[in-house]
């Protein structure tokens, strides 16, 4: 329950924020055009007492308009499936359903995840925004304000290709001072994706 918890506090801060600019406004139409994703991931985890740094991987699908699988391959699996209104979460042998619909917490969670993909980024007074350039990327950080998330997460850095507005990192900076890095790799957009690939 705790990586579920980690899991959806990293998508409720990622796109709670929303920033008056034509970047941004080029950014959400590239998102609205998108009507599938499959894509590689690579997380780094920097802990400050572990002098090693942990890295996991696995695969991303999204299809439009109510798909996604979020799933961690190595070293462990864990996988979340939203397929409409139905929450499954996969950990190792374990299997746990939830109904969006008739779980306010859930229905809550799986609407801010499609958001993220579908572009609708909406203002949060919880969050302050900032826009950067760094390299090839335009660099959003947004800090948390809204003192009950802050105790989880001080800030998100979201990293989007200077060509064609796609994200393709993701850093957390969190509370404890720990961080961890997300980089998406062999993304393939609006291909056709099998529907095995949104069920348990």
């Amino acid at each position: 329950m705790r990586k579920f918890l980690f899991f959806c506090l990293m998508l409720i801060s990622l796109f709670a924020w929303s920033q008056n600019s034509d970047i941004l406004q080029q950014i959400k139409s590239q998102a609205q055009k998108i009507n599938s994703i499959e894509a590689g991931f690579v997380q780094t985890k920097n802990i400050s007492f572990i002098d090693e740094q942990l890295i996991s991987g696995g695969k991303f699908w999204f299809s439009r308009p109510d798909k996604m699988r979020w799933e961690y391959q190595t070293p462990f699996f864990y996988s979340i499936i939203i397929n409409g209104d139905n929450i499954t979460v996969i950990d190792d042998k374990k299997e746990s359903r939830f109904d969006a619909a008739s779980n306010a917490m859930f229905g809550q969670i799986k609407q801010v995840i499609m958001n993220m993909v579908n572009g609708k980024m909406f203002d949060d007074p919880d969050y302050h925004a900032t826009l950067k350039e760094e390299n090839n990327y335009f660099v959003v950080n947004f800090e948390t304000v809204n003192r009950a998330m802050k105790a989880y997460i001080l800030s998100i850095d979201l990293y989007f290709t200077k060509s064609g507005y796609l994200m393709e990192k993701i850093k957390m900076n969190e509370a404890s001072g720990d961080d961890t890095v997300i980089e998406f790799n062999n993304q393939n957009i609006n291909q056709p994706l099998p529907g095995h690939v949104f069920e348990p």
